[in-house]
């Protein structure tokens, strides 16, 4: 039957004290170094995920002002195509004033010029008159009456003019 050898009972009691001893110092001291580690793990699990709102959150913030930079872009874009353009059509504005003034000017010049040739043309056909009637008359006509030829002439010659330009 069974019997209880000596040798058994010890080796039971080593094997106890055996178990004691390493669950003091080896089981519970990695038990303890387990948990903690397993403390780590989580927080850091935990701070990754705080950590990954968090740059959510910043990834979104970032769009949002990207966004409204480039619609602050759009909107500069905008305001300088419509300064151009203002400035484009005040730029035109003026050419075409200068442009009106300096045909104003010519025109004026132009009346001038015709005024003064007029005038030349009307002294010179007075004295071939004078002198064509001179010759015609055979005789030498005084100044005065050369005077009043003239004038009689220029009277009629504007005459006619008047009449031609209406």
């Amino acid at each position: 039957m069974l019997r209880l050898d000596m040798n058994f009972v010890w080796t039971i009691v080593n094997l106890i004290v055996l178990y004691l001893l390493l669950r003091h110092f080896l089981i519970g001291p990695v038990l303890d170094v387990m948990n903690k580690r397993r403390g780590m793990i989580e927080q850091s699990i935990s701070d990754a995920r705080n950590k990954e709102v968090l740059a959510a959150d910043l990834k979104k913030q970032y769009e949002v002002k990207l966004a409204a930079s480039s619609d602050e872009g759009s909107k500069l874009i905008e305001e300088a195509k419509i300064q151009a353009k203002a400035q484009y059509d005040r730029i035109l504005k003026d050419a075409e004033e200068d442009a009106g003034r300096l045909m104003a000017e010519a025109r004026k010049q132009a009346e001038a010029d015709q005024e003064k040739a007029l005038r030349e043309a009307k002294a010179q056909i007075a004295g071939i008159v004078i002198a064509a009637a001179a010759k015609v008359v055979n005789q030498e006509v005084s100044a005065r009456a050369n005077q009043a030829l003239y004038d009689s002439f220029i009277a009629e010659a504007g005459d006619f003019h008047d009449a031609g330009s209406n």
